[in-house]
């Protein structure tokens, strides 16, 4: 039994819940096909019970309500007293007589037994004399009508009831037959039921002992190994990280699950070297957040770094904004005139490491430097060489060297310290390039004071020229509304920009109604095309003249009728987005 459990608990759980499964479905489908053949003999004997006797019985039960129905049919065939009566009972004899026939021929199918056939042979030839001596009623009927009395004789005769009772006790022993063979099919059915029922018991007790068997053998084998791992949990829990780990070699779930707590238990051994890690990068982190430059950030690193991994000499390069890798801070670094403390990109494995942007381990490296201290030096077993990247741009690279090759954990420590190294370095960076930006904004506010100081003067004095402008251009505009003759201001396209009253009043428009129009509005039509010709060599001229050497002109009113006038040209300066105008003084000349 011992080597049962083992074996089934080397099983996967799908498997140990696939077999019990199989074995309930197994011992359900036993059951469940016994139960199935009962019932199909069962259903074939009803079934042979129900067409070899019950149907007979029904169809010799209705043969022998026909032969009553063809009695009565004749006595009313005797009794009526008109020929429309006869005929109906004479179809009504037909009918049963069809019907008996018809019921007996089905009762013949479901007859196998002898003694029924037997029987049912000898009802065929009482049926056929009860057959013949009703037709020789029937005719004696049909013949002499009038002679009822002779037919009721014979039909009331002993022979005639003779026939008549051996075929009705025919029909009565045929269906007593059929009964006590079909209680016969009966009790071989609840036979057949009995023995059924036993069976299926037996079947049950049977399953129900070998589910049960089965469930106790695979709970079992489930419980008892989680019960191991569950126990090796609790001590892995209670810091017994060396206890030892059962059914690690099981190939099923047990096994995953045992495997899975060994993955824990070496977890457990990580967790104090990950604490130790957090907590050198903390501190780490706390002095770089006190560096106020690049020599004390690169100082600080570099000192706490090599003192957390065990390092004997450490050397930090930071990039300068030539290209180059300066040394700024050391630990146990001494100067050597051979060796230079600057590198370019992929000079040296500092360079090199700076170029490729991934980390460079030596393992006892030849010619190297010393490890130096108070009392001798050593050549060191391991080097590596660290770049300090952020957003893909080194800043600098880190260098550290140790008489014993780097573990786990102290590669940890410097993994983890990267990003924080690059991160610091980049915020000092920003933080002393804001604090020259921050003299510099200064140093422009001052001057943008100054220079604001100046513009105000200047505002000032512009503000004071624009008044005085404004005052003089409403002084010349007050001369020109006022002027006795007509007066307008026309700009180099043409356009109107000024008429006073006395134009308006001339030329028949409404105050304001020419502003923006064009001045040849003002002249007649025959004369329009040579007017712009003349107003754009006047405007090249640019002197004051009288229009059309002082003679009479021809000028164009609102409601179209002409009048004489005469006109003099007087060139304004440019002002503002201007350009040149024109003063025009008009003077009409009455007839």
């Amino acid at each position: 039994m011992h080597a049962l459990f083992d074996s089934v608990e080397r099983f996967k759980l799908s498997t140990k819940l696939m077999l019990g499964f199989s074995i309930g479905i197994l011992v359900a489908v036993v059951i469940g096909l016994n139960a199935l053949f009962s019932l199909s003999a069962i259903e074939a004997t009803t079934e042979k019970i129900y067409a070899n006797d019950l149907l007979g019985i029904s169809a010799i039960k209705d043969a022998h309500i026909n032969l009553i129905y063809m009695g009565r049919a004749l006595r009313q065939m005797i009794i009526a007293q008109d020929d429309a009566s006869r005929d109906l009972a004479l179809a009504s004899i037909k009918r049963s007589r069809e019907r008996l026939l018809q019921e007996l021929g089905e009762a013949r199918r479901s007859m196998f037994r002898s003694e029924i056939i037997a029987a049912y042979d000898k009802l065929a030839l009482d049926l056929n004399r009860v057959f013949e001596i009703t037709e020789q009623a029937v005719g004696m009927i049909q013949r002499d009508r009038g002679t009822i009395a002779a037919v009721a004789q014979f039909v009331t005769s002993k022979e005639f009831a003779a026939i008549i009772a051996t075929a009705d006790d025919g029909l009565s022993q045929l269906v007593d037959m059929k009964e006590k063979a079909a209680g016969t099919s009966l009790d071989l059915a609840r036979a057949h039921v009995d023995g059924a029922k036993q069976l299926s018991i037996i079947l049950l007790l049977l399953g129900i002992f070998v589910a049960g068997l089965m469930g106790i053998v695979i709970s079992r084998s489930i419980h008892r190994p989680y019960d191991g791992l569950r126990h090796s949990v609790e001590e892995l829990a209670e810091g017994k990280v060396d206890a030892s780990i059962p059914y690690i070699d099981y190939s099923n779930e047990i096994g995953v699950m045992a495997r899975a707590v060994r993955v824990l238990q070496d977890v457990y051994r990580k967790a104090n070297e990950q604490h130790w890690v957090k907590l050198q990068v903390s501190e780490v982190s706390n002095v770089l957040q006190k560096a106020d430059n690049f020599r004390n950030l690169t100082q600080s690193v570099v000192s706490t770094v090599a003192s957390a991994i065990g390092a004997g000499h450490g050397a930090f390069y930071v990039m300068d904004e030539e290209g180059n890798l300066g040394l700024l801070a050391s630990y146990g670094y001494r100067e050597r005139k051979q060796i230079s403390n600057s590198f370019r990109i992929g000079e040296g494995l500092v360079g090199q490491c700076a170029m490729e942007k991934v980390p460079i381990m030596l393992t006892a490296p030849k010619d190297y430097i010393r490890i130096n201290s108070g009392l001798g030096a050593g050549p060191p077993a391991c080097i590596i060489v660290l770049p300090i990247i952020h957003n893909d741009r080194v800043l600098g690279v880190l260098e550290m060297a140790s008489f014993q090759p780097f573990n786990e954990r102290e590669n940890a420590v410097l993994d983890a310290l990267l990003p924080i190294m690059a991160t610091s370095m980049e915020i000092l960076d920003r933080n002393l390039k804001t604090r020259e930006l921050l003299v510099a904004t200064q140093e422009q506010a001052e001057r943008m004071e100054k220079q604001a100081a100046q513009l105000e003067e200047q505002t000032v004095e512009m503000e004071a020229q624009q008044a005085e402008l404004l005052e003089t251009e409403n002084w010349f505009r007050s001369i020109i509304e006022t002027a006795p003759n007509g007066m307008l201001v026309v700009d180099t396209a043409g356009r109107i920009l000024l008429a006073n009253p006395e134009l308006e009043r001339i030329f028949g428009y409404a105050p304001g109604e020419l502003l923006g129009d064009g001045i040849e509005k003002l002249v007649p039509e025959r004369v329009r095309g040579g007017h712009i010709g003349l107003r754009y060599s006047f405007m090249v001229e640019g002197r004051s003249r009288p229009m059309g050497g002082g003679a009479p002109l021809r000028g164009l009113r609102k409601d179209g009728s002409e009048l004489s006038v005469t006109i003099t040209l007087n060139p304004l300066p440019s002002r503002g987005t201007r350009g040149k105008c024109v003063s025009v003084a008009v003077r009409e000349i009455e007839k």
